[in-house]
């Protein structure tokens, strides 16, 4: 993740959530004890399962579970991508050592950019969340499944006026028959005969007589006709994820 200060935005009700860090004696090293504070940190991040923590690590599921079982030992370089990600520290998770004195901080979880959105460019959907790895911090206020939280990457202008070139999209998957907000920003797949697909970000809007559109505020004429929901013209236009947030970074 970058160390620059990202600017976000937010698309849905917030709440507060803190996590609250105590003081601790410091002991030595164990490695049972540091396993057991790996599922703590692991649990206290939000996911539900030692494979569901290591799949949005993009790490060996085995070799985590072991981690966290304490049947092998990690070494700090592990321990430093551990803390990272679960937000904490190397040194509580070796040492049991945390900060002397009591902080409150409004923490989101490390979420997974797996993809990207880019208008104009058709590919295999296999190949459209290929090569990414970047992770970033997530809001600490959606009450949703690890697994149904995700990041995609923006490319290209097919909505600039709104998410320019850059910008990391938090997203949740959508469910068929979810409820939407006129105007809210919304990730669409338009599947060909031939398998390949365009993923883009759009904003969505139903008209007076019910029918759903998709707009994309856009800078380049080529991508700023509206788009109709469903199927039409040899293609299915389908939502399959709503945008929560969006971060850039400087």
């Amino acid at each position: 993740m970058s160390s620059h200060s990202p600017t976000m935005m937010h698309y849905a009700s917030h709440k507060d959530k803190c996590l609250l860090h105590y003081q601790s004696s410091y002991g030595e090293f164990d490695m049972t004890d540091s396993s057991k504070r790996l599922k703590a940190a692991r649990e206290k991040a939000g996911y539900a399962s030692a494979k569901e923590a290591a799949e949005a690590m993009g790490i060996s599921v085995p070799t985590y579970i072991q981690h966290e079982n304490g049947i092998r030992n990690y070494p700090a370089s592990r321990a430093q991508r551990y803390a990272k990600f679960f937000r904490t520290t190397p040194e509580f998770l070796l040492y049991n050592r945390l900060p002397k004195q009591a902080s409150s901080v409004e923490l989101g979880p490390q979420l997974l950019v797996i993809g990207k959105v880019e208008a104009g460019v058709w590919q295999l959907q296999a190949d459209i969340n290929k090569g990414f790895g970047q992770t970033f911090t997530g809001r600490p206020d959606i009450n949703a499944p690890m697994k149904e939280r995700f990041g995609l990457k923006v490319v290209g202008s097919g909505m600039d006026l709104v998410f320019p070139e850059g910008t990391i999209l938090e997203c949740l998957t959508y469910t068929q028959g979810q409820s939407l907000k006129q105007g809210q920003p919304v990730i669409i797949r338009r599947s060909m005969a031939d398998g390949t697909c365009e993923q883009t970000v759009k904003e969505y809007f139903k008209d007076g007589e019910g029918i759903e559109w998709l707009l994309a505020k856009s800078s380049h004429p080529a991508f700023q006709a509206p788009l109709r929901l469903g199927r039409e013209h040899g293609e299915e236009i389908e939502i399959t994820a709503i945008v929560v947030a969006s971060t850039r970074f400087w």
